[in-house]
């Protein structure tokens, strides 16, 4: 079977990042991939849909947050889901996974919808809700993990995050230096930083991990 140049890309990078996907997983990984294309001509869901860019720059460092999800068959609530990323490719590499993806857009609430249907995702919801103020982050419950990519709601959620997450839960931002510096300003107990790595393909943005203050780690922060 000849395979498209984003399978073939997606096949090799996740293969050199060590991470063991199958059929299944790959397939929903590509379809979110055809959709994301399809409505990318009327939504605006990426500035750059070319596959190298989708794979390396998007893919790839959503997946990158597999290893800081410690209940591999937990809950994840993430913010401004806007065209997926992290929240539909970590659903699809971990299907026992429940996910609630908040986006205020309409149309990008559609396009996650679509997503979740076409795909077949089991356990996946879609609340068209900003997080304008910390009691907002904690409005649907409380979450093993909790995803944001940008900046705009850092404060909200620091202050939130507390209230939002179960015992052990973590909130994974995906920030460049200038978020990780103001997650950095606005940490205070009960939050501590659990880890801080770079995103793969990038030097100059950040796995940034916070969570509840234990009395140790076996996280290495950096």
């Amino acid at each position: 079977m000849s395979l498209t140049p984003f399978r073939s890309l997606l096949e090799a990078e996740t293969r050199r990042a060590g991470l063991s996907l199958d059929r299944e997983t790959l397939d929903r990984l590509e379809g979110h991939y055809r959709l994301l294309v399809k409505w990318n001509h009327a939504v605006r869901l990426v500035g750059d849909a070319d596959p190298e860019v989708v794979v390396r720059r998007h893919l790839m460092q959503s997946l990158a947050l597999l290893p800081f999800i410690r209940e591999r068959q937990g809950s994840l609530l993430d913010i401004g889901s806007g065209n997926g990323f992290p929240a539909i490719p970590l659903k699809c590499a971990l299907g026992d996974l429940r996910l609630c993806m908040l986006e205020p857009t309409l149309r990008k609430s559609q396009f996650l919808t679509t997503v979740g249907r076409e795909l077949g995702l089991r356990d996946c919801e879609v609340i068209r809700q900003r997080v304008d103020r910390p009691q907002d982050l904690a409005r649907h419950g409380r979450w093993d993990s909790i995803t944001m990519r940008g900046v705009a709601a850092i404060p909200v959620v620091m202050k939130g995050a507390t209230a939002a997450l179960r015992p052990g839960g973590r909130v994974l931002f995906m920030v460049g230096e200038a978020g990780r510096s103001e997650i950095l300003r606005h940490l205070a107990g009960p939050l501590e930083l659990v880890a801080s790595h770079p995103l793969p393909s990038t030097d100059s943005s950040y796995i940034v991990a916070v969570g509840v203050a234990t009395n140790s780690s076996s996280e290495t922060v950096h």
